[in-house]
Order: C-alpha cells, then sequence, then structure tokens
C-alpha cells in the first residue's frame, strides 16, 4: 500500500512520528500533573519564592517530564500508540 504524503512532505502512518506524539502527549500531561501537584506545596517558607526560582521549577519539571515520558513513561504513551496504531493484522504462516 502506498503512504500518501501530506503538504511538509511528511509520510502519513509514519509509526516513529506517530510515537514521538504520544510521547510529547504523555509529557504535556505528566508536566500539568507537577503543576498541579506544586500547588498543593506550601510556598511560606524563609524566603519568598521569585520569579527566576519559579521559572527554573517550570522548565526542570518540563524537562523531567520529557525525559520520563521518552524512557519508560507512565503508560499512556504506550497505550495513546496502541490505541492510534490500529488494528495488528494477524499473520498466519
Amino acid at each position: 500500500m502506498e503512504q500518501k504524503k501530506s503538504a511538509t512532505g511528511a509520510q502519513k502512518n509514519d509509526p516513529q512520528k506517530l510515537k514521538e506524539a504520544c510521547q510529547q502527549f504523555e509529557a504535556l500531561f505528566v508536566n500539568s500533573m507537577f503543576k498541579e501537584m506544586r500547588k498543593s506545596v506550601p510556598t511560606d517558607g524563609l524566603l519568598p519564592p521569585n520569579g527566576g526560582q519559579q521559572m527554573f521549577q517550570e522548565m526542570m519539571d518540563w524537562e523531567v517530564a520529557q525525559k520520563a515520558s521518552a524512557t519508560q513513561g507512565i503508560g499512556i504513551a504506550e497505550a495513546l500508540y496502541r490505541h492510534l496504531q490500529g488494528p495488528v493484522e494477524d499473520k498466519k504462516p
């Protein structure tokens, strides 16, 4: 079956691109989870948090989320990939 190309020249149904997109979705989900979890942590310490500290924390959370989803992750990327990949045809010898 011939694969169709989009306007950008990328192949539709490219398994590697689909896997990367699923991992990015999982990273986005994990990052959102980190944000919500951080809201529950009290910030009234000796020194109040400043803008630079908050920006660093957000960047670190994003990197951790990306690394986590690129390695084993929490399973969302794999489940989404299997679902979007479509049915796998049984090959009988």
